[in-house]
């Protein structure tokens, strides 16, 4: 388990919700960030957090997530690299 680089994971979040890494900060909400949300896109959110990360969240842990800090720190405390 590691410690991932904030900057380098909001640009990367950034990246999967279409949304521009410098208007963003770990406070911000990350389907609000997001040029255009849906189903989509969350599914997308998911897939790279697994693939990038080896971060498997349920739906509901999914949804009770509000902003890319929440996405962080679960990144970060099961993170693979």
């Amino acid at each position: 388990m590691g410690s991932i680089d904030a900057k380098q994971f909001i640009t990367e979040v950034a990246e999967v919700i279409e949304a521009d890494p410098k208007s963003l900060s770990l406070e911000s909400g990350f389907r609000e960030a997001a040029d255009f949300w849906s189903s989509l896109v969350g599914f997308a959110l998911l897939t790279f957090l697994e693939e990038r990360y080896g971060t498997a969240l349920s739906v509901d842990d999914f949804i009770a997530c509000q902003t890319i800090g929440d996405l962080h720190a679960i990144a970060s405390a099961s993170s693979q690299i």
